[in-house]
């Protein structure tokens, strides 16, 4: 027990964790703009002079998907798990626990954004 009270944590695990939540925060928050311009560009379809939301949406969409990436880049980076294994296996493992990790982290970010926006769109935040 006084051995895990005395292991500290390495500043560059810390600033890489950082990093993962805030691409998986922009991550959920671009998803979520892409869907909102989504279904606003459905009904102003039959407009004239409204299908330039559609490119716009596809970049937040894109933008979106960078983040993912960078989510599971610095989390695979972040991890310390299977020292003992060959660098290809543990690779391969961190990487799949980061792409476990960072798309649970991300729909828990984009459902914490959307019932925000939701409570302050509805009038329960005053």
């Amino acid at each position: 027990m006084k051995e895990l009270v005395e292991r500290q944590t390495s500043p560059r695990v810390w600033l890489l964790s950082t990093a993962a939540v805030l691409f998986s925060t922009a991550c959920a928050f671009g998803f979520l703009v892409y869907f909102a311009m989504r279904l606003s560009v459905v009904d102003l379809l039959d407009k004239p002079g409204h299908d330039v939301g559609v490119p716009f949406a596809t970049y937040w969409l894109i933008a979106s998907l960078f983040c993912f990436i960078g989510t599971i880049v610095t989390t695979t980076l972040a991890l310390r798990r299977w020292a003992g294994v060959s660098r290809l296996s543990r690779f391969i493992g961190r990487f799949v626990l980061a792409a476990i990790l960072s798309t649970s982290l991300t729909v828990l970010m984009g459902l914490l954004l959307f019932w925000i926006i939701s409570a302050f769109s509805s009038g329960v935040v005053q």
